[in-house]
C-alpha cells in the first residue's frame, strides 16, 4: 500500500488544475479510482489535522489541539510527544507489517515502526534525532543531495521554481533510497512544498474564492505541477496491478483580508488583563507603540506604492521587526487578572479555570456564566466594511471534540462566517509575546494585502483492486484516512476511532470481500512513548521552530 500526502492541497484548486490538464498524474489517479474532497480538523492546521489523519481520532482523543499545548507545562514538548493515541503505522507494525514513514509532518520525535520512520515538519534539525533506526538517518545524510533542507522553510538566495523543484524531487528520491534499503508493506510520504508555495504566493497570485483565476505560470500552480511530476514517477517505481493507492492533504488554502484581533477585544472587555507597568515603563510602553504603529503606516504605503522593491526587501523588514516591537516585551499578561484569553489563529478560547490551569482563578461553578458572557461578546463582533457579524457560532469545545482529552483543548471555538477572517493571537509559542498586531487600532481590520492561511477543504483519493473507476466521492473527515487503509487491507478497526472505512469508494465485490470489522481499541499510548530521549525541544531548537513558523506567517 502507497500512501501519499500533499500538505495544504486545497480540493478546489486541485480540482481546477486538474480540469485544465495540469496535473496529469493525478487526473489520471481520480480516473481509475475514487476522489473527493475531505473535511479538516478545528482549527486546520498541521499538528491536529496529520495526527488525526494518522490516528482516525479527533484532537479530544489524540491530544493535539494545536502547535504547541494550551498550558504552560508542555509548551516546549513536540506534537508527537504529546499525541496521546496510538497511530496507523504503529498499529500495522504490532500487526507485523513493513511499514515505513518519510517526511511526515509532527512525526517528530520519531516512532519505532518495524521499516523507519523520518520525521519531517516540526523535526528541529537534520540529526539521527530524526529517524528511527539511525540507519534511516544515515542513508540520507550519504547520499549526494541536501536532504536537510527539507526542513527549512525559507530559501534564502535560491530561484523559489528551482526550490520548489528540487525539493519535490527530493521526496522522490529519499523514497527511492529507503524503500531499496527497507522494503515495505505500507508506506507512506508527504510533499510539504504546495503549502510552502501557499503562504508565499497564494495571495498574488489568486483571486478569493476564484480557484480559476489562479495564475497557472505563477508560483503555486508550479509547486502542484512538481508535486504532480513527482508522484507519478513514485507511481511508476514502486505501484503495481495490485498496489493501493490514497492521496491526502490536511488542509487546503484560503486567503484572508480581514484581521480579528481578540486579544485587544478581551482586554477592552476586562477577561484579560496585562501585568501593570510603572509611570517610566508605561510611557516606554507608549512610545514604543506610536513608534511601530508608524513604522507599519510606512511599510502598507511602500509596499502599495513599489510593490516589487518591498517584496525584495521584504528580508530586511522582518530583520527590524524585533527593534519595532521591542516594546512588547513589557506587556505580560498577568494571569492573576485573567478570565479568558484567545488562543491560536481560529477563534479558540481558553478560560483561566482555578484547579484546571496554572493560575486558575475562575470558579468551576463560575464557568458557565463565563462561557455566556464570551459568547455573547463574541457574536457581537461585526465586520466594520460590511457591517455583517464575523461569526456565524460559537461552539463548546465539548460541541466539537470527544474524547479524554477535551479539558485540554479550547472552551469555546469561534466559527468565522467566511474564510477571509483570520483571528490573530500572540500566545502560540510563547505566554507573554504579542504580535505586530498591538499597533492594531481596531478589533477587526481590513487587510490592504491579503495573505494566503488555511481552509477546511481537503482533498482524498483512493486507486486500487475493487475500487470505483472515475467515483466522485462527498466530503469525508481526516478521521475516515484511517479506518479506509485498515479496512482495504482486511484488518479490523478499533472501535474508538471516529472515523469510518469509506465505502462508497469501494465496489460492491470489494465490500463484500472488505467486511468492516470493529476490535479493540489499540492500548493507548504513554507519555515519551515514542522510542526517543528527545522529549522537548532545547532552546535552540524551539528558536528555529519559532522561525519557521514566523516564515509561513503563523506567527
Amino acid at each position: 500500500m502507497l500512501l501519499i500526502g500533499i500538505d495544504g492541497a486545497d480540493y478546489r484548486i486541485t480540482r481546477w488544475l486538474m480540469q485544465q490538464g495540469c496535473l496529469p498524474n493525478l487526473a489520471e489517479l481520480a480516473c481509475r479510482g475514487a476522489w473527493g474532497p475531505m473535511r479538516s480538523t478545528v482549527p486546520p492546521v498541521t499538528p491536529p489535522a496529520w495526527t488525526t489523519i494518522m490516528t482516525g481520532k479527533n484532537p479530544g482523543k489524540h491530544g493535539v489541539f494545536d502547535f504547541l499545548a494550551m498550558n504552560e507545562a508542555e509548551r516546549a514538548v513536540p506534537v508527537a510527544a504529546r499525541r496521546r493515541a496510538a497511530t496507523l503505522f504503529r498499529g500495522l507494525s504490532d500487526m507485523g507489517y513493513r511499514v515505513g514513514t518519510f517526511n511526515l509532518p509532527v512525526t517528530y520525535p520519531p516512532e519505532p515502526l518495524s521499516a523507519f520512520q523520518v520525521a519531517g515538519f516540526t523535526a528541529p534539525q537534520f540529526s539521527p534525532a530524526i529517524a528511527w533506526p539511525e540507519r534511516a538517518f544515515e542513508l540520507l545524510r550519504d547520499a549526494p543531495a541536501d536532504f536537510a533542507s527539507l526542513l527549512e522553510l525559507t530559501a534564502p538566495g535560491r530561484d523559489e521554481r528551482q526550490e520548489l523543484q528540487r525539493r519535490a524531487e527530493l521526496v522522490t528520491l529519499g523514497t527511492r533510497l529507503l524503500l531499496e534499503h527497507f522494503p515495505c508493506d505500507v508506506y507512506m510520504t508527504n510533499f510539504q512544498v504546495v503549502d510552502w508555495a501557499h503562504h508565499h504566493a497564494l495571495a498574488r497570485e489568486m483571486t478569493p474564492g476564484k480557484p480559476e483565476s489562479l495564475d497557472l505560470r505563477g508560483l503555486v500552480a508550479h509547486a502542484y505541477r512538481a508535486v504532480d511530476e513527482q508522484i507519478g514517477i513514485i507511481l511508476d517505481e514502486w505501484a503495481t496491478e495490485g498496489t493501493y493507492v490514497m492521496v491526502v492533504s490536511d488542509h487546503g488554502g484560503a486567503l484572508v483580508d480581514r484581521v480579528v484581533n481578540l486579544e485587544k477585544l478581551f482586554l477592552e472587555a476586562g477577561l484579560l488583563a496585562y501585568k501593570p507597568a510603572d509611570a517610566e515603563r508605561a510611557v516606554a510602553i507608549g512610545r514604543g507603540r506610536a513608534r511601530a504603529r508608524t513604522a507599519v503606516g510606512l511599510w502598507r504605503w511602500y509596499k502599495e506604492a513599489m510593490p516589487t522593491f518591498a517584496r525584495l526587501t521584504a528580508p530586511v523588514a522582518r530583520g527590524l521587526r524585533p527593534y519595532v516591537t521591542s516594546y512588547q516585551k513589557s506587556l505580560v499578561v498577568d494571569w492573576s487578572c485573567t478570565l479568558a484569553a484567545p488562543w491560536g489563529l481560529y477563534g479558540q478560547v481558553r478560560f483561566n479555570v482555578a484547579g484546571r490551569d496554572a493560575e486558575g482563578i475562575v470558579r468551576p461553578e463560575d464557568v458557565g456564566a463565563l462561557r455566556t458572557q464570551v459568547r455573547e461578546l463574541l457574536l457581537s463582533v461585526t465586520d466594520p466594511v460590511e457591517g455583517r457579524p464575523v461569526y456565524d457560532e460559537v461552539l463548546d469545545g465539548s460541541q466539537i471534540y470527544t474524547g479524554a482529552y477535551v479539558a485540554e483543548g479550547p472552551d469555546l471555538v469561534a466559527l468565522a462566517r467566511e474564510e477571509r477572517y483570520l483571528t490573530v493571537c500572540g500566545r502560540m509559542l510563547e505566554g507573554d509575546a504579542l504580535p505586530l498586531i498591538d499597533v492594531q487600532e481596531q478589533i477587526v481590520a481590513a487587510v490592504e494585502s491579503r495573505c494566503d492561511f488555511h481552509s477546511y477543504e481537503a482533498v482524498f483519493c483512493v486507486a486500487g483492486p475493487g475500487i470505483e473507476a472515475g467515483k466522485r466521492l462527498p466530503e469525508h473527515r481526516l478521521e475516515d484516512f484511517a479506518p479506509t487503509v485498515l479496512c482495504l487491507l482486511a484488518e479490523g478497526v478499533p472501535s474508538d476511532m471516529d472515523g469510518r472505512p469509506i465505502l462508497e469508494a469501494m465496489s460492491e465485490e470489494l465490500r463484500k470481500h472488505k467486511q468492516v470489522r470493529f476490535v479493540a481499541p489499540w492500548p493507548a499510548l504513554g507519555d515519551g512513548e515514542q522510542g526517543t530521549p528527545h522529549g522537548v525541544y532545547t532552546e535552540a531548537e524551539r528558536d528555529a521552530m519559532e522561525e519557521r513558523l514566523r516564515g509561513l506567517g503563523y506567527l
